[in-house]
């Protein structure tokens, strides 16, 4: 199910939220950073450039310095998202703490959503650039489940 929505999130934001973005694209940093200030979500959001970093703090976090969220580009280059999630799949079930993620890309082709499916842990697609109502839904989301 890709994420679309159409509301106004009206409740403060939940101080525990934490979302990563693992995006190499400095632009697609800075478009997340003013929509999560301008919503007022995801204060918290850290905006890593390298997977392969990313994935080692990842490792060596407590649980609760753990992300909830990530956000992952699939197209980086050298270690790209789908280095992530492999890499990820041998790491995740000795996290000790739930960690969901997001593909983030502008990747339009179905090939690439049905194989982000086939891991466990990743909830859903969403379609760079990212839209006001999509990071609203995906606040709610975590929000509600919290």
């Amino acid at each position: 199910m890709l994420l679309q929505a159409s509301f106004t999130h009206q409740n403060a934001p939940h101080t525990k939220s934490k979302l990563v973005m693992i995006d190499d694209n400095p632009l697609e940093h800075m478009i997340m950073k003013r929509l999560c200030q301008r919503l007022n979500v995801f204060t918290g959001a850290d905006y890593l450039f390298d997977a392969r970093a990313a994935l080692d703090q990842l490792a060596q976090q407590p649980a609760d310095s753990l992300p909830d969220i990530i956000l992952l580009d699939l197209q980086m280059p050298e270690f790209d998202g789908w280095d992530f999630l492999e890499e990820f799949s041998r790491i995740y079930t000795s996290l000790p703490k739930d960690v969901k993620i997001y593909i983030f890309s502008s990747s339009i082709n179905p090939v690439d959503i049905t194989r982000s499916a086939t891991y466990p842990f990743v909830c859903d697609f969403i379609s760079k650039p990212m839209k006001q109502e999509t990071l609203q839904q995906l606040y709610q989301q975590f929000d509600e489940a919290a």
